[in-house]
């Protein structure tokens, strides 16, 4: 069953079944994700709303083409406040953000550990 967090077989469908370029991809979002936070932390102190926006539709587009809800569901509420400039509400919704995003972080650090050990011990069988 798929987590919150990620779904994987979905993932997978999506992308072909290509577990090397899932993997890639999970790469680039595990890379990119703190700096996107980091961005979008900057631009809600700066009560700056098309910053905001902008940082959280890169989180959520990330999130969909990983087949990740949580964080889409998340990311997509961000933008929603900044683009309703409803910045009084943001605080609760950024939280989210983060904590779906360390979710999904480490499912996705969990894939690629396992997919590279795999990979590196062919003949292995994980239990």
């Amino acid at each position: 069953m798929p987590s919150e967090s990620w779904d994987l077989s979905r993932a997978l469908e999506v992308l072909g079944h290509d577990e090397e370029f899932l993997s890639e991809l999970a790469g680039i979002y595990c890379a990119a994700c703190p700096t996107l936070l980091k961005n979008l932390e900057q631009a809600i102190a700066a009560k700056d709303r098309h910053a905001i926006a902008d940082a959280a539709h890169l989180l959520w587009s990330g999130a969909r083409t990983l087949s990740a809800p949580g964080v889409a569901k998340a990311a997509l509420a961000v933008e929603m406040i900044a683009h309703r400039d409803e910045l009084d509400d943001i605080d609760s919704a950024y939280h989210t953000l983060q904590q779906e995003a360390a979710r999904l972080l480490d499912a996705l650090a969990d894939f690629r550990t396992r997919r590279d050990g795999a990979s590196r011990n062919p003949g292995s069988r994980e239990p």
